[in-house]
């Protein structure tokens, strides 16, 4: 699942692009598509023992959404500094996850 050196990648990353400025930011996926994937991958994790989930399972939620580990990454530093944004993401994160959804 995505770990703590995971999340500490995504912060390192968006304070990288965050001090580069000037640039143009890459196109993301749909708000709706990180949130759905996103929360599907908390909950295979919620659901283990561990708190972690195989690569398989991994891969089999992101190849359900269209989606990879990198786009992702991408959604969440293009848009770090929306803060208000980000604010919403999350807690729609959190309410699939209170609901239990998952995609089929």
């Amino acid at each position: 699942m995505l770990t703590r050196s995971y999340h500490i990648a995504i912060a390192s990353v968006t304070l990288a692009l965050a001090s580069c400025g000037g640039e143009s930011l890459p196109e993301t996926i749909e708000r709706d598509t990180f949130v759905q994937a996103y929360a599907n991958l908390r909950i295979a994790a919620v659901e283990t023992d561990s708190g972690r989930i195989a690569f398989t399972v991994r891969d089999s939620i992101l190849e359900a959404f269209g989606v990879t580990e990198e786009d992702l990454m991408i959604f969440a530093d293009v848009h770090a500094e929306e803060l208000e944004f980000m604010r919403d993401v999350w807690n729609d994160v959190e309410l699939l996850m209170d609901r239990g959804d998952e995609a089929n």
